[in-house]
């Protein structure tokens, strides 16, 4: 499968924009979430060409497939057989528009849950067999109905497809160099403060940007906390770290899966390592920050709750 560029189009103004600038190649990858990520040309593809204009294999490229879910029909493409490849010459104008403009019809209302995590999970259950790292980003994707794989399974089993394990060798090598595998969650859910029963929120905002607490939906979303076993705590692919200013949902340092954070489950503190301050509540003005700890403070008590989601 040979694959274009695709440059840009402004949906307003219909402006054309080179993603890449001249003489700059990228290979598309994924992180665990199953999201479409660019990463520059490992060495192993930078030494084999001998012309900037050489297509290049890639894992996977971006664009309808990844909106709606579908982004890992591209790892069959490998495993059964194919390949894929960049070609850099080859460009293709597309308009990105700032909202989704179609819906999924009645197919929606079948299922309970989000339909695109829905397929998200029918593929990484299809392609990762009995390896679904994924789930760390997204707790609640266990409590999802993908429907029956059985055919589809069969259908792999009759190509005589490769295993997950083959393609991480043979093609993904460099995946894990920037998206290591993620540790274990040994805490997951809102995280509620034992004070005034709101729950940690990112307030609807994109990383970087400053946490706070809000009351306590159930939906999971912008409240589903994760502490993983190295200390990383996050919301999805983002993390949270501290400083003087306040509590930060941030980008997560690329190549890395650990963090600075301990949670305390007889106190019920979050403790910074870092710093060696806890997680505290202002009691009037509920703004978020490090605070010396005091185990006795309910201002600085949060528990992790698990939830079923309402679907």
């Amino acid at each position: 499968m040979t694959v274009p560029v695709i440059d840009g189009i402004d949906h307003d103004t219909f402006e054309y924009r080179p993603v890449y600038g001249a003489g700059s190649n990228f290979r598309g990858i994924f992180e665990w979430g199953m999201l479409y990520k660019e990463t520059e040309l490992p060495p192993e593809i930078e030494r084999s060409r001998e012309h900037q204009s050489e297509p290049y294999k890639v894992l996977m490229f971006g664009g309808q497939w990844e909106w709606i879910g579908c982004g890992v029909g591209w790892m069959e493409v490998w495993q059964c057989g194919g390949s894929i490849e960049w070609v850099p010459c080859s460009r293709v104008g597309h308009v990105y528009r700032g909202f989704m403009p179609y819906n999924f019809g009645k197919l929606a209302e079948k299922k309970k849950g989000p339909l695109i995590t829905i397929n998200y999970k029918r593929n990484t259950s299809l392609q990762l067999t009995n390896f679904s790292p994924g789930i760390s980003h997204s707790p609640m994707v266990r409590f999802l109905d993908m429907g029956d794989i059985s055919k589809q399974l069969e259908l792999k089993k009759r190509l005589n497809c490769k295993s997950f394990q083959w393609f991480m060798e043979n093609v993904a090598y460099d995946m894990l160099r920037k998206y290591p595998e993620l540790p274990k969650n040994i805490h997951w859910g809102e995280l509620r403060s034992a004070a005034t029963s709101r729950c940690l929120d990112t307030m609807g905002h994109s990383a970087p940007s400053f946490m706070g607490v809000a009351h306590c939906h159930g939906f999971g979303n912008n409240q589903l906390i994760r502490l993983n076993a190295e200390g990383q705590l996050g919301v999805g692919e983002r993390c949270i770290d501290a400083d003087g200013q306040g509590i930060k949902l941030i980008f997560c340092r690329l190549g890395t899966v650990d963090g600075p954070w301990q949670y305390d489950e007889q106190n019920h503190v979050l403790l910074h390592k870092r710093i060696g301050k806890c997680v505290a509540l202002h009691p009037q003005t509920y703004q978020l920050s490090l605070m010396p700890c005091d185990p006795i403070n309910n201002y600085q008590k949060w528990t992790f709750n698990q939830f079923v989601p309402k679907w």
